[in-house]
């Protein structure tokens, strides 16, 4: 990737933290508008979000993703790309996860490989690879998240049976895991890419994210590489120096800076929506 830009998305709470984890974690629309302005600011231009039910539980409820994109649209314009997530958490199906996007409507949507077809059967191939159609007659931008390097290949196998059908395909490398002793390691990174790299076809679009102390390396690393990042506090609370985050925007100004040491520079939201291709947002 010639272009020094790089997209840097936000992923301020994700599906398991509570304010117990941390007091500054957004969960309510009001507080994840503010703090997505915040990192707007700091160079996030994609929103990775989560909402969360009355309890503070896991929800892939169509109204509430509407409130929280409402809210976030009031606070940033089009300063953001909004993804909504698909992630099951242990709770949700297939089914569940397909009807959240088809209600929503979303300029753009995550979902997991190992999630949405999990076994490979024919039938669940074909369920996936109608999503998918759907999705792309719909202009919404999907992020396919995957987890390790068979991920990847099982990916690049379904790629080149015509499952994705667009061109370049955005994928998200999940580097590390939800374990507290976990830090991420830019070996699994490059396994993860050596894996695309056994695909006779073009890189797709990839992005990472990470986890621990160790985050803002591993994304300096991947962008290094030709990737784009994401950052926040789905994934870790602390800076690079092991102190804790004040906030999302301080996990994104620092990544930001730290690209910026590299001659590179985050990718504004109309950026991104020119070199993807995207045709509109909601």
């Amino acid at each position: 990737m010639n272009n020094p830009e790089r997209l840097i998305s936000v992923a301020p709470n994700g599906a398991r933290k509570l304010r117990a984890d941390h007091p500054a974690l957004p969960l309510s629309p009001e507080d994840i508008a503010a703090d997505a302005a915040a990192c707007v600011a700091e160079g996030a231009s994609l929103l990775h979000l989560h909402v969360r039910d009355a309890e503070g539980r896991h929800s892939l409820s169509a109204d509430a993703y509407k409130a929280a994109i409402n809210a976030v649209r009031d606070q940033t314009g089009s300063d953001l790309i909004i993804q909504i997530t698909t992630e099951s958490a242990g709770i949700f199906d297939r089914t569940a996860q397909i009807a959240v996007v088809e209600s929503v409507r979303p300029e753009s949507c995550s979902v997991a490989l190992r999630e949405l077809s999990p076994n490979g059967s024919q039938e669940e191939v074909a369920t996936y690879r109608q999503f998918l159609a759907d999705c792309r007659r719909e202009s919404i931008w999907v992020q396919h998240i995957l987890y390790d390097a068979d991920d990847v290949r099982r990916f690049s196998d379904l790629r080149a049976d015509g499952v994705y059908g667009e061109e370049l395909p955005f994928i998200l490398l999940v580097v590390g895991r939800y374990r507290s002793e976990s830090q991420s390691d830019t070996l699994e990174l490059r396994a993860m890419l050596d894996a695309l790299d056994e695909s006779p076809a073009a890189k797709p679009v990839w992005a990472a994210c990470a986890f621990g102390q160790g985050e803002t390396n591993l994304l300096s690393e991947a962008a290094r590489s030709g990737g784009h990042v994401r950052v926040g506090f789905e994934n870790n609370f602390l800076m690079a120096d092991g102190s804790l985050a004040g906030s999302n925007a301080s996990r994104v100004g620092e990544v930001a800076a730290a690209l910026g040491s590299l001659g590179l520079s985050p990718m504004s939201a109309d950026g991104a929506r020119k070199a993807f291709k995207l045709r509109r947002y909601r």
